[in-house]
């Protein structure tokens, strides 16, 4: 058997402590880790690099399908001014080499699972030959029964592709849109499809303060600018958190977060079995100037993931850029539990962490090299970098 060991000044292994001049010896054939320890002497075929060694990355939250759109949204001051330009841009084509090109970034830099948002059929062959374990989110939406009706056969024809692919039947999930794009009708809809499989699903969640205001009382920015009918959303007198209910699902993985308050985030913690919420940290301060306060989901307890969101949004999928904003808007954190939120919790979320998110002897979860870091502060600095060991 081949084997190989990396070094480092420091091992994240997301089950302990950090190991100082740890070291990592892998299957050099299968990436399988069979050994991690203190270096204490040099080891056949050891590669010594200068940074921290974690595993691979997990990005919880990202729209692969939509690469081909970078830069194509101009001058959004806001989520709203956002979708409003989406809906314009439906009909640009599909780049499969551009989305191979990204797919190919993500898996150098470190990432080894994603949880991504598929709408099309678009990403399947990408995916097919990809190094990259994805989850596959089928996004509805829609307000109206006849919308359902062709969103039933889109799901389908979705879940068909990618079965070709050989993408994990299991991992293959219809999930809603948005509060303020899915109708009750639709709701349904997605759990009839789902059948059994209610092991996690994914939801955008009060990335603008207007959404809240929709279900409050049926007022604010989406009834007046979104180029949807919204009659058949419900006005709760609640937040959109409070409103929609996932609760058959095991895992409900909330992404983006923005304006969820105290009582919100209370109601989650105590509803739902396993909520997890996803902050995309460019992404949020892109569209809407502001991500949610750390501290709220940490003094409760509610776990914390880490997504790129897409390219519309975004101008990369570097995980470690997602890190390093994160890493500046709360600097309190340490830089054990920022790695943990893109790499264990993202596990824990997408139902991998058997496979996933630590680095444990059998496992095989990538060994990623970042570099560039503060020991003395023990932070990431502005030129801190993240590539694949293995």
């Amino acid at each position: 058997m081949n084997t190989k060991t990396f070094a480092a000044q420091y091992v994240f292994t997301n089950e302990g402590l950090p190991i100082k001049n740890g070291a990592v010896t892998i299957n050099e054939t299968t990436g399988e880790i069979l050994e991690i320890k203190p270096l204490t002497k040099e080891i056949f075929s050891t590669e010594f690099h200068n940074g921290i060694i974690v595993p691979g990355f997990v990005n919880t939250h990202c729209h692969l399908e939509l690469c081909h759109l970078k830069d194509k949204v101009q001058n959004a001051n806001s989520l709203l001014d956002f979708l409003v330009q989406m809906f314009k841009l439906s009909q640009n084509v599909y780049d499969e080499s551009l989305t191979k090109s990204w797919d190919n970034f993500m898996y150098e830099t470190g990432v080894s699972v994603v949880g991504d948002i598929s709408n099309t059929p678009d990403t399947a062959n990408v995916k097919k030959n990809s190094k990259i374990r994805y989850i596959n989110f089928v996004e509805l939406l829609g307000s109206t029964t006849e919308r359902c009706q062709k969103d039933k056969i889109q799901y389908q024809n979705v879940r068909e592709k990618f079965l070709t692919a050989n993408q994990n039947p299991d991992e293959i999930i219809a999930c809603p849109h948005a509060p303020y794009s899915v109708s009750p009708e639709l709701f349904y809809t997605i759990n009839l499809l789902n059948g059994e499989n209610k092991k996690m699903i994914s939801i955008h969640n009060q990335e603008s303060f207007d959404e809240n205001l929709l279900y409050k009382n049926h007022s604010g920015g989406f009834v007046e600018r979104f180029p949807m009918n919204l009659t058949s959303i419900p006005a709760t007198g609640k937040t959109s958190l409070q409103s929609v209910n996932l609760q058959d699902y095991q895992r409900v993985i909330f992404v983006h977060n923005i304006y969820s308050s105290d009582e919100d985030l209370d109601f989650a913690k105590s509803f739902y079995k396993e909520p997890y919420f996803v902050i995309c940290p460019k992404s949020n301060i892109i569209l809407e100037k502001k991500m949610l306060e750390v501290n709220k989901l940490i003094s409760r307890d509610l776990p914390i993931c880490i997504g790129t969101d897409s390219l519309s949004s975004n101008d990369s999928l570097s995980m470690i850029d997602e890190l390093k904003v994160f890493s500046k808007s709360f600097p309190h954190l340490p830089i054990t539990e920022i790695i943990k939120f893109a790499t264990l919790n993202g596990a824990k979320a997408l139902g991998v962490s058997s496979e996933f998110g630590t680095l444990s002897k059998g496992k095989t979860p990538g060994i990623v090299l970042i570099e560039n870091v503060d020991f003395q502060e023990f932070k990431l600095t502005k030129e801190s970098r993240a590539r694949r060991l293995k």
